[in-house]
């Protein structure tokens, strides 16, 4: 009989976004003959409501850390779930990944928790909280050796316990088209260099380091457009471009459900973040055959090679990030090269396949 599973993430409400997109890849691809996935949920949203989700979802319907009845009703879930037959429940976020090791693991259950990022949100009383739940962890999964590093120093666990699964794609398919609003803009600027960076506008994302570089390139005579894809107030950021005498060369489409549609109708992948724990972003640049320049933070250097997938650069050193677009601006074949070696990079490292059966490994080797 296939071993019950049981996800556990506060709420669930985009399936394009990092965590949520990973774990709905999980799902689906998951080998139903071996395991059987449910869903939980602490809050429903519009998302679930309208579209479901992969497999069966049920709502716990309370939520947080100090809520008392969020723990009562979370505990009647292990209860059912282990007399269910359920072995394993893996937890997503925050609040889930310090509740459900305390309440599934007397219950026999193993618990496995995800970690996706840098811990810029770590507080002491997070901390505090993660070190106790983290002694009845029996796994955790991250997405970088950096993120590996970041959990192991910082939560107390011992490396033997981590382990790291990069992100899974599916399998590139053909496009068939880029979308209006892309192919607009190339026909308004024909002989632009178009630079992309796919990221929510937040200071973490330091997008104005891209537009104040961009106007280091133009001064230095380079065509170069920028486009960002991404919530949020851009209004900032136009002001920044306005100023820096580039704002009809910064270009704003706002949230996008099609990114991976949009990515091959530009030239060049770019993110600038102080803080990532894997970027998708950049996995979307490389399948999309973009040449990259990123900051050399986090996960970043082990998706991207420097010199042959893309440029790396300190997080701030504007100077080296001009450069590096610089480079690729100036010289279409070396676009071409560059993009050429990231793509097949994404291909062999980043596969959906991959991503799936070593998460199936972990889950075997705890029931075994």
């Amino acid at each position: 009989m296939p071993v019950p599973i049981l996800y556990v993430i506060d709420s669930f409400k985009n399936p394009h976004a990092g965590t949520e997109g990973q774990l709905y890849q999980l799902v689906q691809g998951l080998d139903r003959s071996r395991f059987s996935p449910h869903l939980l949920v602490f809050q429903d949203s519009v998302y679930l409501k309208q579209n479901g989700f992969p497999c069966n979802y049920t709502v716990l319907g309370r939520s947080g850390l100090t809520n008392p009845l969020a723990w009562f009703a979370l505990c009647k879930v292990a209860k059912k779930f282990r007399k269910s037959g359920g072995k394993i429940v893996h937890a997503f976020f925050i609040d889930p990944s310090i509740m459900c090791p305390f309440i599934f693991k007397p219950f026999g259950i193993h618990a496995i928790i995800s970690r996706r990022d840098m811990g810029y949100w770590y507080t002491r009383k997070y901390l505090f909280l993660l070190r106790l739940s983290g002694r009845l962890v029996s796994s955790v999964i991250a997405n970088s050796d950096a993120v590996k590093d970041i959990v192991s120093n910082s939560e107390r666990i011992s490396r033997d316990e981590i382990n790291v699964i990069y992100n899974g794609y599916e399998a590139k398919i053909e496009r068939v088209s880029i979308p209006d609003e892309v192919l607009l803009l190339r026909k308004q600027y024909p002989d632009a260099v178009f630079g992309v960076i796919v990221a929510n506008i937040r200071p973490l994302k330091r997008i104005s380091d891209a537009i104040t570089a961009l106007a280091t390139v133009v001064q230095r005579s380079g065509n170069l457009h920028l486009v960002v894809v991404g919530d949020g107030d851009h209004s900032g950021l136009s002001q920044t471009a306005e100023a820096l005498g580039v704002g009809e060369r910064v270009h704003f489409l706002g949230r996008r459900s099609d990114v991976a549609d949009c990515l091959p109708g530009f030239d060049i992948g770019l993110l600038c973040s102080e803080s990532e724990g894997f970027s998708n972003s950049i996995v979307e640049y490389m399948r999309a055959g973009l040449p990259v320049v990123c900051s050399s933070v986090g996960g970043n250097p082990e998706a991207v090679e420097h010199g042959v997938s893309g440029y790396l650069y300190e997080c701030g050193n504007i100077s080296a990030l001009s450069d590096g677009l610089m480079k690729l601006v100036l010289d279409k074949a070396l676009r071409d090269k560059i993009g050429a070696s990231a793509l097949a990079s994404s291909e062999a490292r980043f596969s959906d396949k991959v991503m799936l059966e070593k998460h199936q490994d972990v889950y075997s080797e705890l029931i075994s």
